[in-house]
């Protein structure tokens, strides 16, 4: 499967494992939804009333989802693409979000909302906003990176008892196909090791990870091993697996294609700097788009997002300097 199948093919197995499952969104109906993110599911489950085609109002889709999801139904909302999460913000995040802590969790907000983000291939559309989602308690964020995680995470989602939003990265979606375990379980908050290293750790998310493992691959023949390791969901972040790398290792790079200043670089680091001294005992180097908008020019948008040349030159750069450290 591709990452799209995949994911299309988590939520047809939850629907039809669950009838309290259904989907809500823009064109999902016999249009198969946007870069066919629906494909399939208006055929399976539209004459059960359970694919809607929604009208153009993202706050209305969230608050309806949120309300059923209160009321015992387990809404999936295809909300097309992550800038459209600011629209959704009251439903979504400060009520959604808030409602298990304000009920000591005899209410649960069972939600999944869709979105996908990130430079690709379609041009446009290209904001995560994953700053502003990790910002909320209680609203959980995945972004997957293979087939496998697609299908596994997005099951995990649907099954879980509180709002979970799912990016979808763009230049993932529809790319390399991959095998996928259906019985395979993977938590929300667990990260993986992509590739085992002994000389610095590069943790990363979405596109980044790809772009990390093709770095790495580049390091590698000069005689640097960089161990890779995906967040695959950013809220909750596993701080455990990215500080036991870099301990392992001795460095950390952090790339991310979020802008700077929040988001899980910056969750990361303050994870990482919640020890008794206050500090790491290892350098951090982070990498991420300068604070602009994404630009929609190719050339702009090419410089504006870390390259694989950009992290073989951070990971080089990081290594030179702590050798320099040790001499001095």
């Amino acid at each position: 499967m591709t990452m799209s199948e995949a994911i299309v093919a988590a939520v047809a197995d939850e629907m039809a494992a669950d009838p309290s499952v259904y989907l809500i969104g823009q064109d999902i109906g016999v249009f198969g939804g946007p870069m066919q993110s629906a494909k399939g599911l208006w055929e399976a489950f539209g004459a059960q009333g359970r694919v809607i085609d929604a009208p153009i109002s993202e706050a209305a889709m969230v608050g309806t989802a949120v309300g059923a999801a209160m009321a015992g139904s387990r809404p999936i909302v295809d909300l097309m693409f992550a800038e459209f999460l600011a629209l959704t913000m009251t439903p979504l995040a400060l009520e959604g979000a808030s409602v298990a802590f304000r009920t000591r969790g005899q209410v649960t907000v069972p939600l999944v909302v869709r979105a996908k983000c990130g430079v690709g291939p379609h041009r446009g559309h290209a904001e995560s906003c994953v700053g502003m989602l990790m910002s909320f308690p209680g609203l959980k964020v995945a972004m997957p990176t293979t087939p496998q995680d697609a299908y596994s995470l997005m099951r995990s989602a649907i099954r879980d008892a509180n709002p979970v939003v799912v990016l979808e990265h763009m230049s993932l979606l529809h790319g390399a196909r991959a095998e996928v375990d259906p019985e395979l379980v993977i938590p929300l908050g667990a990260a993986a090791v992509r590739r085992d290293g002994t000389d610095l750790t590069v943790v990363a998310s979405g596109l980044m990870v790809q772009r990390a493992l093709r770095a790495a691959a580049e390091l590698a023949k000069e005689g640097v091993e960089a161990e890779v390791v995906d967040l695959r969901s950013v809220a909750p972040l596993d701080v455990g697996l990215a500080r036991a790398s870099a301990e392992r290792t001795g460095a950390l790079i952090v790339v991310e294609e979020s802008w700077p200043g929040s988001g899980p670089a910056a969750a990361l680091c303050a994870g990482l700097l919640d020890t008794p001294l206050g500090r790491t005992g290892f350098p951090v180097r982070l990498l991420q788009p300068p604070a602009t908008p994404v630009p929609f020019a190719a050339s702009l948008e090419t410089a504006f997002v870390p390259s694989v040349a950009d992290i073989a030159h951070a990971a080089r750069t990081l290594r030179s300097t702590m050798r320099g450290t040790v001499t001095a």
